[in-house]
């Protein structure tokens, strides 16, 4: 999908002359550093989350993220601290927590924003359809292939315009899923978590 992230800034000269110094604090402090070329942070989340509660059963994982789609990592023994303001409050976001904010589960989440589209990733809604009217569908259906399945029955110019985004809603559901097995040295994953 040429248009995702699209809109991202480049990253500034100046945060990237400093990479260099917080790859050395991160080393002087011994905080471990995991990435994997191809996948995205979250992905890599998603990876170490699965394996913490693989490992553990009764792990408790805190994800930090301004993302909202870590929320559909969430689920008992995961919270995600949201940003509320800044870094100085942060929202703790648990199964309930989502329920109260969005009237879904953090399962059902991906599609909701599927529906919802996003902004910051350059995914774009549904025309005319909010976040009300993909809750209330996510509500009725249970999920969004249910919603799909159904979406010859869905009334009104709302159901109109879900059937003429169906394969950009199925692209966005795709892009908004994170992978929880990104390939990872089993052995240095294990240490981490």
């Amino acid at each position: 999908f040429p248009e995702y992230k699209a809109n991202r800034a480049k990253t500034p000269d100046e945060f990237r002359s400093q990479l260099s110094f917080i790859s050395e604090i991160l080393e002087a402090f011994a905080i471990p550093v995991v990435e994997r070329e191809g996948y995205e942070a979250d992905d890599v989340i998603a990876t170490l989350t699965k394996r913490a509660l693989e490992l553990d059963g009764s792990a408790q994982v805190l994800i930090t993220s301004g993302d909202r789609d870590s929320f559909q990592l969430i689920r008992p023994g995961v919270m995600v601290l949201y940003p509320k303001k800044g870094v100085t409050e942060l929202a703790r976001m648990d199964e309930a927590a989502v329920l109260e904010k969005y009237g879904i589960t953090p399962e059902q989440y991906p599609d909701f924003a599927a529906l919802r589209g996003d902004p910051s990733d350059k995914l774009p809604s549904i025309p005319g359809v909010g976040e009300k009217t993909a809750t209330k569908w996510i509500q009725e259906h249970g999920s969004l292939s249910q919603l799909i399945a159904n979406a010859a029955h869905v009334p009104g110019k709302a159901g109109e315009a879900l059937r003429a985004s169906l394969a950009q809603v199925t692209l966005n559901r795709e892009l908004t899923h994170l992978v929880d097995d990104v390939p990872m040295d089993r052995e240095n994953v294990d240490r981490l978590v």
